[in-house]
């Protein structure tokens, strides 16, 4: 075999733990080593100090057992190539916590990922970026670094208080960059006026399973919406006042207001895997996404945005910066009396054309494609 045709081992330092909801790390993850890159997911080495509840403290009993076995752990669905290792480090918050990953965990962390790479030098795709991010890449010194910036750290609630310097720290060393939001790309422009978008993808094959095959023409009945939940970015105040008007609000997804399940009109199915989300998005006439509007969210472009297009399903969402070019394939509202007006007239305005639209839009963006262009910029391409 031609040594030019040997792929090299790829790493990827995640912001989420392998398990969380199935988004762009992980699904990178899967194609690089479909794809025949040896990969190794390294789950997040965190963004902030954890909350103390049952969960957390499960997730970090497990770490502790793990470090024991190499960190390394089944990646659920079997995928060749791909190995799945949980790092045992500290928050990359107070000093003492950086003194110790610097000097105890991120080298026990770099020795196991070494063993992993059998001497092997990895190209590297790097997530958070933390202190803990930036020791970690000095000791593995990989062949070639991309910063896959997909959030706007610096006004992330609780990261660390220099967030932007060691990001700024990152971007200077990374041999190249890329962002998801025309947000993100424009602040980083300064630093990094090679940046390259790359937005989102989507799996339409998949998401197609819950397609609306004929334009809206009843009352809007159920609205859902799928995804993470928290008091950063989901507007909990716009969603309960759909629910009095009346409106079927079906939460599929990880809730921090647990107590907002239980408010009439609202239909909380939980957590539910990547793979069963068409199901229960079929029933749905329409779909949302109530973001709040601030300076975190601004950098978010919606990783679920193609998804739902994939279903053709009519989808009312808050302008976002880079949802506003979607304005014709999208209702924009900014508050919930803009979204009950839209809910209201959609079956006046949908169109068979719009329908098709959307999943026109969706194939042409899939994850696939997305791929393409990662892969030529981690490795250099042209």
């Amino acid at each position: 075999m031609n040594t030019s045709d040997i792929k090299p081992p790829v790493i990827v330092l995640s912001g989420i733990r392998w398990d969380f909801l199935w988004q762009r790390h992980q699904i990178l993850a899967t194609l690089f080593a479909r794809a025949g890159y040896p990969t190794i997911y390294v789950e997040t080495t965190g963004l902030r100090n954890p909350s103390f509840d049952p969960g957390t403290a499960r997730i970090v009993f497990r770490r502790i057992f793990r470090a024991g076995s190499k960190g390394r752990k089944a990646p659920g669905n079997s995928v060749p190539n791909l190995t799945v290792y949980s790092p045992l480090v500290a928050p990359p918050t107070w000093k003492v916590f950086r003194r110790l990953n610097r000097t105890v965990f991120v080298p026990r962390v770099a020795r196991d990922l070494k063993r992993l790479l059998n001497g092997v030098s990895p190209a590297v795709i790097a997530y958070p970026p933390t202190s803990t991010t930036l020791d970690l890449l000095s000791s593995l010194a990989p062949r070639r670094l991309l910063y896959d910036c997909v959030l706007n750290y610096e006004h992330f609630p609780d990261a660390p208080r220099d967030i932007a310097e060691t990001e700024k720290i990152l971007l200077q060393q990374a041999d190249a960059i890329t962002v998801d939001s025309g947000f993100l790309l424009e602040k980083h422009r300064h630093t990094r006026p090679d940046a390259v978008q790359v937005g989102s993808g989507v799996d339409h094959k998949l998401f197609e399973q819950a397609r609306t095959t004929k334009p809206l023409r009843r009352p809007v009945c159920t609205v859902c919406f799928f995804g993470t939940m928290d008091e950063n970015r989901f507007d909990f105040d716009l969603v309960g006042e759909l629910a009095e008007e009346g409106y079927r609000i079906r939460l599929l997804g990880l809730l921090s207001r647990l107590g907002f399940a239980r408010m009439p009109g609202v239909e909380y199915r939980g957590e539910v895997s990547h793979r069963e989300l068409p199901r229960h998005l079929t029933e749905a006439d329409a779909l949302i996404i109530p973001y709040k509007i601030n300076a975190f969210s601004k950098g978010t472009f919606p990783a679920k945005i193609f998804e739902c297009l994939a279903t053709g399903k009519p989808t009312i969402a808050t302008p976002l910066p880079d949802l506003v070019p979607f304005g014709d394939l999208l209702y924009l509202a900014k508050d919930a009396q803009g979204f009950v007006d839209a809910l209201e007239r959609l079956p006046n305005l949908e169109t068979e054309t719009q329908v098709e639209a959307r999943v026109e839009l969706a194939r042409k963006n899939s994850w696939e494609a997305r791929f393409d262009a990662i892969e030529k910029v981690l490795l250099g391409e042209p």
